[in-house]
């Protein structure tokens, strides 16, 4: 299971260690795993993506 984030900055991000990094811009949104995704809200790179009635959204 992933969540879907949004970047709020550009710049190059990897999901895991061993992939090479991809550019990404501000806005931009991409599956990624759960804890991948807290560490990029942590440090104020991306938030979650949630649909109109304030859910998360997952990607299978």
């Amino acid at each position: 299971m992933k969540v879907i984030i949004e970047y709020d900055q550009a710049g190059l991000y990897r999901d895991n260690a061993w992939e090479t990094p991809t550019q990404r811009s501000k806005g931009q949104t991409q599956a990624v795993t759960p804890a991948h995704a807290a560490q990029l809200i942590k440090n104020n790179q991306a938030h979650l993506l949630k649909n109109e009635h304030g859910e998360v959204q997952f990607s299978q």
